[in-house]
């Protein structure tokens, strides 16, 4: 899966998400600072959401298992003056150690509904109580657009799904919406996009 997206990513010579924040992102600095600092970002690619986030005086670690999205993300944080600590490692299996986050995006991580969970339960376990956690991807309407993103339903967001994989999270806020994307080059198009909010619940 790595070397699909070394791949990607090496043939691009512009960011292939773009440079602008999810809207997830955009809309998570309502809540307080305090309460999103420090963050982690799962499956970051090159870097805009964390980048978004650190430049909000947040405290941001991101991993992602492409080593050349992660050398581009480096490249970019060096040059918008931002500390971020990034690792290239396997969302499923990584440790922070004795690290706690208050807060954790994942953002386009389309994986199979196992990998999902393993991904689920490691987050779990590097997250405050009461902690936030935001995802934001394409949902299973979005077959119906055929435009980009995964053809293959399995991968995408289905609410009550990922709901019962987080048996330690309350659902804060779900919504499904039909909007263009402009993410270029890599997501552009219509797409029905599924935005997640949940808070930690129990350690």
């Amino acid at each position: 899966m790595n070397e699909k997206w070394n791949k990607k990513y090496a043939q691009s010579s512009l960011p292939l998400f773009g440079n602008k924040p999810s809207f997830i992102c955009e809309k998570s600095l309502a809540i307080d600072n305090k309460e999103l600092s420090p963050c982690l970002f799962i499956g970051d690619g090159e870097g805009r959401n964390s980048r978004y986030m650190a430049a909000s005086d947040i405290e941001v670690t991101a991993i992602d298992f492409s080593e050349i999205a992660t050398r581009k993300a480096r490249e970019a944080d060096y040059k918008s003056g931002l500390q971020i600590t990034r690792m290239v490692a396997d969302a499923s299996k990584w440790s922070a150690c004795d690290q706690k986050f208050k807060c954790c995006f994942m953002i386009f991580v389309h994986v199979a509904a196992h990998e999902r969970e393993a991904i689920f339960l490691n987050i779990s376990s590097m997250l405050h109580e009461g902690a936030h956690f935001f995802m934001e991807g394409f949902s299973q309407a979005h077959l119906k657009h055929r435009s980009l993103g995964p053809s293959d339903s399995s991968l995408l967001y289905d609410t009550e799904t990922i709901i019962h994989q987080l048996p330690s999270f309350r659902l804060i806020k779900s919504t499904v919406t039909d909007e263009i994307l402009d993410d270029a080059p890599g997501h552009v198009g219509l797409a029905s996009i599924s935005r997640l909010h949940f808070t930690k619940t129990t350690c």
